[in-house]
């Protein structure tokens, strides 16, 4: 676990172009020490095949940097009961290592442990109708009984009902969201995510301020599926977020579930 001298080095190096998190795991294979990165002169960093010239500039740049701003962002997640997790660090999940591009950096905010137990993420359109809804939200409470966590978005529809039917069977749900925890989105649901927070895990790849994005929303879908053991796509349209997730979770070999096309849960197509 990195010491907060550490997480600011951590939060520079990831601001480096072009070092992704591919390339940062492979300098941590070869160089195991964040300090001892930053101590590396130009030559002993081109020799790990990770830098190039053009890196090493701006490398060089963020190195002399001004902290206090990387300081006040861990002040504040330590004040706020944030957990900060680079990919190096050993809390980091594995299962998420193994996927596309995955985040450099998790936030974390409740119980951590729930990482690791059995996950089940059940998504949806945001324009579903009741009986989608309906289904969706028994569905949540029949794998509670089955001790399973249930992942979603926390966005409005299919993602509401599945965390709503996980609390209210008294069940444990982790929402991953498409921006910071100091600008919830959507705001409408800022009751529920803080019950999230207080009985279950939010988690977000993205700096407590960011207020989200369109980009970001569509993003967090790789997290949703690949923290979870299995997909259930209850209700999508052809375009939109969920017909997106559908194609993430098949990129990553995630199994995906839908409902039989006789309930007609719409939208179904």
């Amino acid at each position: 676990m990195l010491q907060k001298e550490q997480l600011v080095k951590w939060m520079k190096l990831t601001k480096v172009p072009k070092l992704g998190p591919s390339k940062i795991m492979k300098l941590f294979g070869k160089v195991h020490d964040i300090d001892r990165i930053f101590s590396m002169t130009d030559s002993e960093l081109l020799r790990t095949r990770i830098f190039n010239e053009g890196m090493l500039g701006e490398f060089h740049k963020l190195k002399i940097a001004a902290e206090e701003n990387f300081l006040k962002v861990l002040t504040e997640c330590e004040e706020k009961s944030i957990t900060i997790v680079p990919i190096i660090d050993e809390r980091y999940p594995q299962f998420l290592k193994n996927i596309s591009y995955p985040p450099l950096t998790l936030f974390l905010k409740g119980d951590m442990t729930l990482l690791y137990k059995k996950k089940i993420a059940i998504v949806g359109s945001r324009k579903a109708d009741e009986r989608s809804k309906k289904w969706a939200y028994d569905i949540t409470q029949e794998f509670v009984t089955k001790e399973y966590v249930v992942v979603s978005g926390g966005a409005v529809g299919i993602d509401y009902s599945a965390h709503r039917g996980a609390l209210d069977a008294n069940g444990k749900t982790i929402c991953v969201l498409g921006s910071g925890f100091f600008k919830m989105f959507p705001e409408e649901h800022s009751a529920l995510i803080h019950e999230i927070e207080r009985k279950g895990l939010l988690i977000s790849e993205h700096l407590p301020n960011f207020p989200g994005s369109a980009i970001a929303l569509v993003q967090r879908n790789r997290i949703t599926s690949g923290i979870s053991d299995a997909i259930v796509m209850v209700a999508s349209g052809v375009k939109g977020g969920a017909m997106i997730q559908s194609k993430i979770a098949f990129e990553q070999r995630i199994p995906l579930f839908c409902p039989d096309r006789s309930l007609n849960l719409l939208p179904n197509e």
